[in-house]
Formats: C-alpha cells, structure tokens, sequence
C-alpha cells in the first residue's frame, strides 16, 4: 500500500460489487475481503441482481439468493447487502444503481465500482455504458498476468480515464478507472450448482451456513 494510498484515509469512499450471486461462493467472498485489505476500505457493499441483463435467469428466486448472501456475510463486518436492485424489480442496470447511490451519498463522495475483467471487456454491450464513470469510478479486477485485448471503443475509453494511481479513486467522488491483480479463488457459482445437481458436496465451496440452506432447500437440483 503506498503512503498516498494511506494518507487519504479519510476519504475511503463507498465501494460497491454486484453480480446475481447464483449462489455467493467463497470466490466471491475472499475477492471482496482482498480488495478492503489491500485499498483499506472500511466496508464493501454486495449488491445482488434481481435480473441480469446478459445473462440468463438465475436458478433460484431473487429472494433466496439474496438470503444466501446475507448468510454468506457473518463472518466479516466490512461485507454489507444492499438489495436495492431486488426490491427494485426489473432487469438490473448498473447505471441505474449508481445514480440512486450517488444521490443518496452527495456529489463529493468517492463511489467506486468493482467489477471482474470480463465484465470490464462486456461494457460496450451495457446500458448507457459511457455514463457509468460520470458518477462512480470503476476498479476492474483482473487474474495476475493477464493483459487484456481492448476492442478500440474501450481501449480509448480506458486512456481517457485511467488513474496514475489507486489513490485518485479515493480523492475524487467518480470518472476514473484503476486496474488491479489478484489471485482469486478457483470456484464459480456454475460449479456449485453443478455439483449439487449431481448430489456431489459442495463443502469448502461455500460457507458453511449456505451449505445448509442449499440443502434444506433442495436448491439446483
């Protein structure tokens, strides 16, 4: 972490990662805890989707995955829900989600915007992409070693706004867009749900807690 990094602690800001969480894994769960403890965050909200846009329909009810988050969650008080996009109904645009946060923290407050990598080389494809960093910056999360090919649209996109350092996250309330490697987790949610398809144990994949209420539920069989 650099010393400029530390010196805005006071500006952490509000960080933000969605996804439909078909069900949380501990891939998710660790990327989340790596990215408080690398940038020192204070929280980290997950953000579930009622409805994605690019994919298809979730297995499970909105409101079940929603609960598996919740559960999912327990063991670290930095992780907070927020449902705003469940209750909201409707397919979930990330731009839509934004704007409601930037309104309710202020217009001086940094709002950052977590997403993978490939989620960062789909945004051309989303709605009213090229306003997401008018109100939030994005942090885009990659596999160490991994150099992306831009299409140009996103290459251009990308020079224009990208920080000289993660610290202009944290110094401004949006428009700029770090990159950064972690080494993530091997486990995605179509692996768990393909194991319990097969009644194969889904242990160490997912908490303990969601392990359980899988099971009770007899979810992705």
């Amino acid at each position: 972490m650099t010393t400029e990094l530390q010196s805005q602690a006071e500006q952490l800001g509000t960080v933000v990662m969605g996804g439909t969480f078909d069900p949380i894994h501990h891939g998710h769960l660790r990327s989340a805890v790596d990215i408080l403890d690398y940038f020192q965050f204070k929280s980290l909200r997950l953000i579930p989707c009622y409805q994605p846009v690019h994919k298809g329909e979730p297995t499970v009810s909105a409101e079940q995955r929603l609960h598996m988050v919740q559960l999912g969650i327990t063991g670290d008080p930095r992780l907070t829900v927020d449902a705003r996009e469940i209750l909201r109904a409707g397919p979930s645009y990330s731009i839509d989600t934004l704007i409601e946060l930037r309104e309710e923290l202020g217009p001086n407050e940094p709002l950052i915007m977590v997403v993978g990598m490939d989620s960062f080389l789909s945004l051309p494809t989303w709605g009213r992409w090229q306003e997401l960093l008018d109100v939030a910056h994005i942090l885009v999360i990659s596999r160490p070693g991994w150099e992306p090919d831009l299409i140009s649209t996103l290459a251009a996109f990308y020079e224009k706004h990208r920080a000289e350092s993660p610290a202009e996250l944290q110094c401004a309330p949006s428009g700029k867009i770090w990159m950064e490697s972690f080494t993530p987790l091997a486990i995605s949610s179509s692996q768990v749900r393909n194991l319990c398809r097969k009644q194969a144990s889904i242990a160490y994949l997912v908490p303990e807690t969601i392990q359980r209420f899988i099971e009770a539920h007899s979810l992705y069989k």
